[in-house]
């Protein structure tokens, strides 16, 4: 059975492998860099072929005394010998930073933004990104500038989803050699409860009633007019009336009250723990579409009704880790 080194080097026990950078986005390390003693350099299969042909011409040169060989030998030692370094320079001093973690729902793909950023006066190129299961991306990055390159994560149920360690590596500027390092990586992108298919939901209306009208100033929604009394504001008078001498006469504005919903556990049925998640989900994200005041009623939890991207966030993320340890 043929193993390659990548291969055999990242199946070595937990306590025998090299330890990778550390990296926590919510401590006060903005970034993690890749130092020179963590990384590692081997030859790949194509090195290790050119190696072995160096070799060969150097047994021949010898053995022909042929000082033309020894200069073509020599000469591509010492491109090798340059290769190695340019390789390792590709890839130190290169810093990273989790810059943005993309939530999804069950079965999707959980999405990590990583920053890449080069701090010197040279360019770095073919810089590979790999995470533990092998999804992987590739960047260049410009001298004294930053570059994102995206992880994405199955998710196939609802909860957290780690990226864990990641392995940067290079192979610029030949492919001869393999320069890697590792950065262990503590973020988690939330996964949603997958959503059940559209149905109505239940709602409770609020005191104010199912869709009351209650006149305000100051709204936008016009109601007609009616005499002008006073302390009424200058701005909602009707001065097109009052120029047709049908005397001063007020614009009058009313708010509707939509009816406030309760997604309550209890209200959402369901043959299992993922089926009612799943259906109060549902009702989350179809509330928000349509831009009604809405709230959450778990075990143990209440979400006082409100609507708008932070709520459906503050539902969506409690869903999500209801039952999990948080």
């Amino acid at each position: 059975m043929k193993i390659s080194l990548r291969r055999w080097f990242d199946a070595l026990p937990p306590w025998l492998r090299p330890r990778g950078v550390r990296y926590h986005p919510a401590s006060t390390h903005h970034s993690a860099t890749l130092l020179g003693k963590r990384i590692f350099v081997l030859p790949t299969k194509q090195g290790l072929i050119f190696i072995t042909l160096l070799l060969v011409m150097l047994l021949g040169a010898t053995n022909y005394s042929n000082s033309m060989a020894f200069a073509l030998t020599f000469m591509l030692g010492s491109m090798l010998l340059v290769s190695v370094l340019h390789t390792y320079r590709n890839l130190v001093g290169v810093q990273l930073r989790l810059a943005q973690l993309e939530e999804c729902f069950a079965g999707g793909e959980a999405g990590f933004v990583m920053e890449l950023i080069n701090p010197d006066s040279r360019p770095r190129f073919d810089i590979e990104l790999r995470s533990s299961k092998n999804f992987t991306a590739r960047v260049n990055v410009a001298a004294r500038d930053h570059t994102h390159a995206r992880l994405a994560l199955p998710a196939p149920r609802r909860g957290r989803v780690e990226l864990g360690r990641i392995t940067l590596e290079t192979r610029y500027p030949f492919g001869l050699f393999r320069a890697w390092s590792y950065v262990d990586v503590e973020g988690a992108a939330l996964v949603y409860p997958r959503p059940s298919a559209a149905g109505v939901a239940p709602h409770i209306a609020t005191a104010a009633g199912e869709g009351v009208a209650t006149p305000e100033p100051g709204s936008d929604d016009f109601h007609g007019l009616r005499s002008y009394q006073p302390g009424d504001s200058l701005r909602h008078i009707d001065w097109k009336a009052y120029a047709r001498e049908r005397g001063l006469m007020s614009k009058q504005f009313q708010r509707h009250h939509s009816p406030e919903l309760w997604f309550d556990w209890m209200a959402a049925g369901g043959a299992s723990l993922e089926e009612r998640l799943s259906r109060l989900c549902r009702w989350v994200l179809d509330a928000e579409g349509r831009q009604q005041r809405y709230g959450l009623r778990l075990p143990g939890v209440e979400i006082a009704p409100n609507v708008g991207p932070a709520q459906q966030q503050r539902c969506l993320r409690q869903l999500a880790l209801f039952g999990i340890e948080q």
